[in-house]
């Protein structure tokens, strides 16, 4: 359900209030122009870097990484195995029938060669089906800080460079089709953590990641400190990469990202993703962007009204504090001498 009921027909009303901005709509016979696409690059400046909005926030399911394996194909589904043989595969999307079940076998592809062998206990999450059971085809976790914690595996009976095998249960049927789900929303990413696997401690080993706009190639093994999206391919995959590359312990990935700008159809299309109670930035946007568009010289005092709305509303006094800090690249001991002066 939307959070929000503003239209933004009524916030062009308001800009028209303006006499220097009329008229917004129906310019040059043109339906809900220039108003429309007014309001598109509005809702489009309020939501990209660094804007960091709560409301917008998007959690990836859980990525689980492979022994020596840097960049990730991730299209929002995993599988994984645990113990000695342990490693993870990004499953294909559901569209390109990533999981299928055919004369009582399911067959699980995926979008990079995986580590997987038969007899290997295999657990999969994040999978959605188009047709079939979601949750027959997703493995259950219980908050135990145990890798028992992971149940409702399945063992594996054949596999090839990018598929693996496993007899169907019950709620797994033939002609079942599903796989990832797809994320077709990404913006940028905002935090990362990452959890130990087989780490059987109390609470259990949990990291956090720097997210970073890139990342170059490298082939230093440890464990990871940043993670990037290196490329969001525009079908639902994005192409992920960790610096460092990750090594013989498995970590399942929690991220978390900013969803990108929806597109307006229609001036009676609401301001959502925003809630009401920021209309009034909404508002402050739009009206920043109708005096671009005429080169009115008002713009640059209408845009800085903007970023005193967008501060206040996120929050940038006292009322809540910001978790940002630096981190040096290298360590003190690193630095040559000549740049500290002696």
């Amino acid at each position: 359900m939307s959070l929000s009921t503003v239209t933004f027909n009524s916030i062009i009303n308001f800009c028209r209030t303006h006499a220097e901005l009329i008229p917004l709509v129906g310019v040059g016979g043109l339906v809900q122009e220039p108003a429309l696409s007014i309001c598109n690059d509005a809702i489009s400046d309020l939501m990209t870097e660094p804007n960091d909005w709560k409301f917008n926030s998007v959690f990836m399911p859980m990525l689980v990484t492979t022994p020596n394996r840097q960049d990730y194909i991730f299209a929002g589904a995993c599988a994984f195995t645990l113990g000695s043989s342990s490693a993870g595969a990004c499953i294909e999307l559901c569209t390109s029938n990533g999981v299928t079940v055919t004369s009582g076998v399911v067959t699980v592809v995926t979008t990079q060669p995986h580590r997987f062998s038969v007899g290997d206990t295999v657990y999969l999450n994040g999978v959605t089906m188009t047709t079939g059971t979601t949750q027959a085809y997703n493995s259950t976790y219980t908050d135990d800080g145990s890798t028992s914690g992971w149940s409702n595996g399945w063992v594996i009976t054949a596999v090839t460079s990018t598929s693996f095998s496993f007899a169907a249960v019950s709620g797994q049927n033939n002609g079942d089709i599903g796989g990832a789900p797809g994320i077709f929303n990404y913006a940028f990413l905002t935090e990362a953590s990452m959890q130990e696997m087989n780490n059987n401690s109390s609470p259990v080993n949990v990291k956090h990641l720097k997210t970073v706009k890139s990342s170059p190639v490298w082939s230093k093994v440890g464990d990871p400190e940043k993670v990037c999206v290196v490329q969001d391919y525009g079908n639902g995959k994005l192409l992920m990469r960790f610096y460092y590359v990750p090594g013989s312990t498995i970590w399942g990935v929690n991220i978390v990202y900013q969803a990108k700008a929806p597109l307006k159809v229609s001036l009676a299309d609401t301001i959502a993703p925003f809630p009401d109670h920021y209309q009034a930035v909404v508002r402050q946007a739009v009206l920043y962007r109708c005096y671009r568009y005429l080169n009115n010289p008002r713009a640059e005092v209408e845009y800085q009204k903007l970023q005193q709305e967008i501060n206040k509303a996120q929050g940038f006094d006292d009322n809540e504090e910001q978790n940002v800090y630096l981190q040096p690249e290298d360590g003190l001991m690193d630095i040559p001498l000549y740049w500290t002066g002696f």
